[in-house]
């Protein structure tokens, strides 16, 4: 989890929270054919993990390569290790189905566990590389792959290579250790000297380096070994022995390991200078995770995730991850995460370290906080007539990005070009759904949403409040239907909730929006401001979206009474400047459409003259990107 979400710890927040799981999900395999020919696979699968302690039962790691047929299936050859049948790879195959949607949104049945489903995305890295987690299982696990050639020579590695690593020696837990080291390869079998900078559980979590002189690499069938020194100690070590690498077809990117172990390695592209590319756009993502701050009363904390960012070109990130952990159901989790513009990012827990051209990022933890995320570059989409987008359905509140969820009943934006021929907002209400506003209408399922907003660059509307788990639907296909000429569909998963804050400082709808102090009122409903904080003790209104059902149910697009009023059916927490707040009323603002109104007493105990993160926490959702002035 990115540090900078909040002053509370997410842990700490979603600590002992059972969450409901999502549906099995049902994905667009409209892309299949687009997934096709070798990969490099590197996937660390975590089993039978404790629910008190995280300590791993069974660790399994496979290293090869899969091969897609473009028509959603693969086969896998390679080597796998697991603690359950001793130190030694064995010889592995597997086969599996797989489907990639229209946004590049992937499913792959994992080739470790037949009954498990890695879920992420294709993206444009590698070129196509892919990022994924089993995050609906009871495992935690990374999977990443990239496009290979089956032959390659000493001379395929050339440059330096930015390359994090996690590695959970021996498959336990509390001998993880992680770090980084830049990689500079002459092309002809050596390299640079090289520095890692990482932490070892089992040595007390104290940042450090081991540098290297000498370090070869040799070229065999489709893959690299690089012939690191052995250590005499390897639980004192960073890195020791050789690592199976492989080269994307591109060069662009390192995918391994140790093939009698349980590390991940990944390598991309970057140069020794500052990077220049603006990291801007959208990334999918996934991670592995083990926080070990309770390790010495004997406890571990590993979570893993996929998700994906909209970074707005500035340094500012809207980041989602659909984050799985040792003790509890998958959360959605949407906060705002800053980077320096380029993609770069420290914080003393999390380093963040970009690629050249600002296709990838790598981000590493420190100290006690063991982390691998990899972030690649979605696709771009491009299309004639009206179209949507496939990456922009976001929720219109925080701009959680295409791989957070829709709730029934929220609020989202969507963008392209053709949406409408004509800008228009709604003038009353209920909000037009079925009779089109600007003679547009969107769908959703098969359902007409209602619509507050349409130009030929966005839409505003309210996902249907039948949309979702509520009715057994795991995914939603968008529509927009302008003057009779029908879209492309694109698909993304639903959930019960999916909370965003709204935010004062929105630009009036442009694409990407700002981000600034969430719209909070106080009780004589004025503006809570930097001049006009928020107060212990006062009772503040703050309007967000995606809080899902409410009794008594309101028609789509209809006002909520202001005599009879509607309670959200799920469970919501505030938190106001890292301390839990007590709920007044959470429901359906009266007298207005698909808005919900959260009033909170402003908890004792935060710190006056500043501005925190404003957390809106529901069953299985999190939300931190606007802020409260206290």
């Amino acid at each position: 989890m990115k540090s900078n979400c909040s002053e509370v710890a997410l842990s700490t927040v979603l600590c002992g929270m059972i969450g409901i799981s999502a549906l099995a999900q049902n994905i667009d395999k409209s892309a299949n054919s687009s997934l096709t020919g070798a990969y490099a696979v590197r996937q660390v699968f975590l089993s039978g993990l404790d629910s008190t302690t995280s300590a791993i039962g069974r660790a399994r790691s496979i290293l090869g390569i899969m091969t897609f047929d473009g028509n959603g299936k693969y086969t896998f050859t390679g080597q796998m290790c697991d603690t359950n049948t001793g130190s030694t790879a064995q010889a592995y195959p597997a086969s599996g189905t797989y489907s990639v949607g229209a946004n590049g949104l992937a499913e792959i049945q994992s080739p470790i566990d037949s009954t498990d489903t890695e879920y992420g995305a294709v993206g444009a890295t590698g070129p196509s590389a892919i990022v994924a987690s089993a995050t609906e299982g009871k495992s935690n696990d990374i999977f990443i792959a990239i496009p290979v050639t089956l032959s390659v020579t000493n001379g395929a590695l050339s440059g330096t290579y930015w390359t994090g690593f996690e590695d959970f020696l021996g498959g336990n837990a509390s001998q993880v250790r992680d770090g980084y080291y830049m990689l500079t390869s002459t092309g002809t079998g050596t390299f640079a000297d090289i520095t890692v900078a990482g932490a070892m559980a089992n040595q007390g979590s104290t940042n450090g380096v081991q540098n290297f002189t000498g370090v070869t690499y040799t070229a065999g069938g489709g893959s690299l070994t690089f012939n690191f020194p052995a250590s005499s100690n390897a639980l004192a070590a960073l890195v020791s022995g050789p690592k199976s690498m492989y080269i994307s077809t591109d060069g662009y990117m390192l995918v391994g390991g140790s093939p009698n172990g349980f590390d991940v390695i990944v390598g991309i592209k970057t140069t020794n200078g500052v990077p220049t590319a603006q990291y801007q756009g959208t990334y999918f993502t996934a991670g592995l995770e083990n926080n070990i701050t309770g390790l010495s009363s004997g406890n571990n904390a590993i979570d893993s995730f996929y998700g994906s960012n909209l970074a707005l070109g500035q340094g500012s990130t809207i980041y989602h991850e659909r984050q799985s952990s040792f003790n509890r159901a998958a959360v959605d989790v949407s906060v705002n995460w800053s980077l320096f513009a380029y993609g770069g990012y420290f914080d003393g827990i999390y380093e963040a370290l970009p690629s050249v051209s600002g296709q990838a990022y790598i981000q590493v933890g420190t100290k006690a906080t063991y982390s691998l995320t990899v972030g690649i570059q979605a696709k771009q989409y491009s299309g004639t007539g009206v179209f949507i987008d496939p990456l922009s359905i976001l929720n219109a509140a925080s701009y959680g990005p295409i791989t957070n969820p829709v709730a029934p009943g929220e609020f989202v934006s969507l963008f392209g070009s053709g949406l409408a021929s004509t800008t228009a907002s709604a003038q009353s209400l209920p909000l037009p759904a079925r009779n089109g506003l600007g003679g547009v209408q969107v769908t959703v399922n098969g359902r007409y949403a209602p619509l507050s907003y349409v130009s030929p660059t966005q839409i505003n509307l309210l996902v249907p409040n039948a949309t979702g788990p509520i009715n057994n639907e795991s995914y939603a296909t968008f529509q927009v239907i302008n003057n009779d000429v029908a879209s492309n569909k694109v698909t993304v998963r639903t959930n019960y909730t999916a909370p965003g804050a709204f935010s004062l400082t929105s630009n009036g709808g442009t694409y990407p929006p700002a981000i600034g102090p969430a719209a909070v009122l106080h009780a004589d409903y004025s503006l809570v401001t930097q001049s006009s904080p928020a107060k212990v003790g006062e009772t503040l209104q703050v309007y967000v979206t995606g809080l899902g059902s409410v009794t008594p149910a309101v028609a789509d697009g209809a006002a909520a009474s202001s005599t009879t009023l509607s309670t959200v059916n799920e469970m919501v927490f505030v938190y106001a400047g890292g301390q839990q707040a007590t709920i007044a009323f959470a429901g359906l603002a009266p007298g207005f459409a698909g808005l919900y109104q959260i009033n909170f007493v402003v908890p004792s105990g935060i710190t006056t003259g500043s501005s925190s993160y404003l957390i809106i926490v529901t069953q299985d959702g999190y939300s931190a990107e606007a802020k409260l002035y206290t």
